[in-house]
């Protein structure tokens, strides 16, 4: 990663919705106060380090704390640079969010605001499906 301009380039290849570039770029706080801490701007250092320990082009979505959301190749990873594997790895964008839901779902964030950055993430049938909490 270069520049913002190519991690927005970058998202976008990926068929991602621009909110996701604006997540990575500005930070959640930018789309949803909920976000402040649940998904920050991606951390460049961070991000590569953990890019360098695998072969598959990741993509970097938003970041918590040393943890990312990554966009691979027919799947999206969480993924910490403390640790040599993914803490999880989902099918579809659609299950990525829902974790992140989940996430904000125990922080107690509101049912309003969790549904609106559904909507902003996902089309509507799937945001609907996202607001469910996983099991964990």
């Amino acid at each position: 990663m270069t520049s913002n301009a190519d991690l927005v380039a970058r998202i976008r290849d990926r068929g991602l919705p621009d909110v996701v570039s604006r997540i990575a770029t500005e930070g959640g706080e930018a789309v949803s106060p909920a976000l402040f801490h649940r998904a920050e701007a991606v951390w460049t250092e961070t991000a590569e380090a953990v890019m360098s320990g695998t072969a598959e082009d990741l993509v970097p979505l938003w970041s918590c704390d040393t943890t990312h959301a990554f966009a691979g190749h027919g799947r999206f990873i969480v993924w910490s640079a403390e640790s040599d594997e993914p803490y999880a790895v989902f099918d579809t964008f659609a299950e990525l969010v829902r974790d992140l839901l989940t996430d904000l779902y125990e922080d107690e964030e509101g049912d309003d605001e969790r549904s609106r950055i559904a909507h902003l993430l996902l089309p509507p049938d799937d945001a609907v499906t996202a607001l469910v909490p996983l099991e964990r």
